[in-house]
């Protein structure tokens, strides 16, 4: 492996909520990386972004891709709104960092995959949760055990940016939220072979202008055999489960923050995580663009969610069509 940089130069699209997430991770590293550019359409954010980091700003992130050499660029945009900057990433050989959902359209997330590979670009996409210290515990026990069935709920608040209540713009809750869930039951369970969902409105009636699905529930079925299900709203008490059961007797439940219960007939074993997973889902990525670390150690690359993204997308198709059995779209 070649010596490592001391330091990349980042640039940021989007400089909104989820940006604001990773501007605390890279607060932390500040000895490795630089955020030398933010764009964004509006541009106070950019400049709430140069005062913290001492970048330079743009509203247009083709000017910024034009006037500067970066190592690494985060999209973090809303879901709807990729219209072609990874592809001059791509083509000036810029490593990618792309918030999930990464498109809304499998055609776009597959283009952008042929174009990483074709340039041999390092890629991680913002499915941090994988980065939880506790799963491989889980992963462990679940591989020892026949699983018959899952059972799995995530509920939780309303985001209130005006994108995410437009289907068109943020694919609804399923694919822009729960998308974290569904990719762990990739994590644990393996590869889907076709899903049916049903899904409800009218449930929350206070958001004007909301015309994604308030919940849904979805039959999952497994390359391996194994069936499931999974309930998801976008209210309540913030439940995020995944409970698997096995013939004899044994279950194990799991929270998406890692939080598990493993319950055996004359046992039962409890752990948490103990790690900032997002810390090091974007640090993991800017130590591989420096060379310090081999990117196979990403947990997370492009190749890997869209696996999860034709999942979810998958799963909006079939609620949107009356629960016909689909299968994810590779």
């Amino acid at each position: 492996m070649a010596k490592a940089k001391k330091k990349i130069k980042v640039g940021f699209i989007g400089c909104g909520g989820i940006a604001q997430y990773h501007f605390s991770h890279f607060d932390k590293m500040r000895e490795k990386a630089d955020i030398v550019a933010a764009c964004d359409l509006r541009p106070e954010r950019t400049q709430a972004t140069a005062d913290r980091f001492g970048s330079r700003q743009y509203q247009d992130y083709r000017e910024m891709f034009e006037k500067e050499k970066l190592d690494a660029v985060y999209v973090c945009v809303e879901p709807g709104a990729h219209d072609g900057m990874e592809f001059i990433a791509i083509d000036k050989g810029i490593n990618l960092f792309v918030q999930k959902p990464m498109s809304l359209d499998m055609k776009y997330a597959k283009k952008v995959l042929a174009g990483i590979k074709k340039n041999k670009l390092i890629s991680s996409v913002g499915l941090q949760c994988r980065y939880v210290d506790s799963l491989p515990i889980v992963k462990n026990w679940i591989s020892h055990k026949k699983i018959a069935l899952i059972n799995c709920t995530r509920f939780g608040g309303f985001p209130l940016v005006w994108w995410w209540r437009l289907k068109k713009q943020s694919g609804g809750q399923a694919v822009e939220q729960t998308i974290h869930d569904f990719d762990l039951c990739r994590y644990f369970f393996g590869e889907v072979a076709k899903v049916q969902s049903i899904c409800r409105r009218g449930v929350i009636t206070n958001i004007e202008g909301n015309d994604v699905e308030d919940c849904s529930s979805t039959l999952i079925t497994f390359k391996s055999g194994l069936i499931g299900t999974f309930s998801t709203g976008c209210f309540g008490s913030g439940d995020h489960y995944i409970t698997a059961y096995a013939p004899d007797g044994c279950k194990v439940v799991c929270s998406l923050f890692g939080n598990y219960t493993i319950t055996e007939p004359n046992m039962t074993i409890t752990g948490k995580a103990s790690n900032d997973f997002g810390q090091e889902s974007d640090e993991t990525f800017v130590d591989a663009v420096r060379g310090a670390i081999s990117s196979d150690e990403i947990l997370t690359p492009y190749s890997e969610a869209i696996k999860t993204l034709a999942f979810v997308i998958a799963i909006s198709k079939s609620m949107e069509n009356g629960g016909i059995a689909v299968e994810p779209e590779l």
